[in-house]
Parts: C-alpha cells; structure tokens; sequence
C-alpha cells in the first residue's frame, strides 16, 4: 500500500497498517510518548497525521486518526479487524512472546496498548529501532492471517450479550485448548489461534463482541448489558454471590473478577474440558 500522509485511503489488513505505521516514522520522525502516550508536541501543528508520532500515535494514524474523509466510504469491518490483528501481534513482538496478564489492568485492550507505549518509551529508543518493529510485526502478521483452521469461533458476535460471549469463549478453547499459566496464550503461536489461559478466552469474547463506532445504540447497549459475563462467570465458579465488593470502585471490581478467573483457571489440574463446561454452565437459564 502506498504511503502518504495526506492521503484518505486506510489499510484494510494488519500488514499494510503496519507497513504505513513504519513509514509514517520514517516520514515524520520517532517521539518516545514519555510526555504523552501518542504524538510529541509540534509547533503550532495540529492535525494529528503531521505531528510527530510516538508508536502508538503511529499506529493510530495508520487506521486513520486525523486522515479520514466524509466523502469516502470505509470497510469498518475489515479495519478494525486490521487494527485488532497489528496490536495483538506488535504487543506480543515487544512483550518477547506473549503479552503477560496484569490483573491491575481492566480488559486486555489497554494493557497491550500500555505494553507498546512502554516499549517505545524507553529511553533512546530510535526511529530507526521502531521502523524496524513494526516492519518485522508486519511479516508476522501475514503468517497469523495463515493461521486460520476450520472450526474456529467466528471473528465478531454480530450483537453481544452474556450468553454469546460465554459461548464464544467456550467454542474458542474448544478451538484451541486451554493453556493455564500467566502468559495470555501460547508464546509461540498467536492471540486468536492458539491455546490460551480462561482469562483471555473471556477477554477475547468481548474484543468479538464490542460493536464498531459506527453501529447503532442497540448494539452498544447490548454490550453493555453483556458485560455482566465476567460477574457470573465468577458467581458460577466461586459458588456464590460476590461478597464484599459493592464499595469497590468499577476498576477495583474489575481487578478482582479479572484476578479471580485467572487464578481459577491456574489451579493444577483445570482442563480444557473443565473451563468450557464452566463457561456453559454460567449462561444464564433461558437465554
């Protein structure tokens, strides 16, 4: 794909994102983010495709922060199923193999997102050095679109709620088996197509159910409503109500359902069997 910064024209698959990240670093030049998670501070500048790009402003830019165009239509589909692709790839290329769960962080979104900044903001890091990243991330990519085997759940829940995510994340380690340990899922394969913890089959379910921008509010609301998986998830496996948490902060439940799936999931012995029929079993009767 050809790259210019004036241009309206967004990838469509996670190697040509990657590919225009790495060149608008190039073009643009490499800021580390340590004063600013995205873009370093250009005079008077403030379309965010000439402003000087941290990593994660790169690879923002390259799915079409501050360069689409209202005359032009986009496959949303396909781009962000791109975008999802190149972070769970770059992510993993940083983190040196598999991106470690952090139960401090309340979904795995973000704390990929966190792991890239980190990565480009350590010090002297050189554009060069992030060029390089994101082209090496580019090739891996290509091989993770290969990796596709008959049998796997589907890519997006076309409207979610509890009982779609809970089964997602049943058919997907049905798919891929479950691996327990703190790595999200097996270092040598990828995010969506090897054998991963419970946590990240569960995190994974709602990266296929949460709606475009563009959908309409009965599917933000529906994922919304879906969002009650993660509590009983963890009712069904604890065997009984929450306790002691109607003080605790959103992010502070968060921590604590995150953390309590993933211990669970951890303990020896749990199966693959185990987890799906957990999974299942938590759908709520009648739906």
């Amino acid at each position: 794909m050809r790259y210019s910064a004036e241009s309206t024209v967004l990838p469509t698959t996670a190697p040509d994102l990657l590919n225009w990240a790495a060149a608008h670093v190039e073009a643009r030049g490499f800021h580390d983010g340590r004063d600013g998670d995205r873009f370093g501070r250009d005079r008077g500048v403030t379309a965010t495709r000439l402003l000087t790009p941290g990593i994660l402003g790169a690879l923002d830019v390259a799915g079409g922060d501050g360069r689409r165009s209202s005359g032009r239509t986009y496959d949303l589909l396909a781009l962000y199923a791109a975008q999802r692709l190149a972070l769970d790839t770059l992510s993993d290329l940083v983190a040196g193999g598999a991106v470690v769960h952090d139960a401090d962080w309340p979904d795995e979104y973000r704390h990929r997102r966190y792991a890239v900044h980190q990565w480009g903001a350590k010090g002297g890091r050189t554009r060069d050095e992030v060029v390089k990243v994101f082209r090496e991330a580019a090739g891996l990519t290509e091989r993770a679109q290969a990796a596709a085997r008959p049998g796997r759940p589907p890519t997006r829940l076309p409207l979610g709620s509890v009982a779609s995510v809970l089964e997602w994340a049943a058919a997907h380690l049905e798919d891929v088996g479950h691996r327990p340990g703190l790595e999200s899922h097996d270092p040598a394969g990828f995010a969506d197509s090897s054998g991963c913890t419970a946590l990240h089959a569960l995190d994974r379910a709602f990266v296929a159910a949460k709606p475009n921008p563009a959908d309409g509010r009965e599917a933000w609301a529906a994922y919304g409503e879906a969002e009650a998986a993660w509590r009983l998830f963890v009712e069904h496996i604890t065997g009984g109500p929450l306790v002691n948490v109607d003080d605790m902060t959103g992010w502070e439940l968060a921590r604590h359902l995150r953390g309590t799936v993933l211990m669970w999931g951890n303990e020896p012995g749990r199966s693959t069997a185990d987890v799906v029929a957990a999974f299942r079993a938590a759908v709520p009767a009648g739906s």
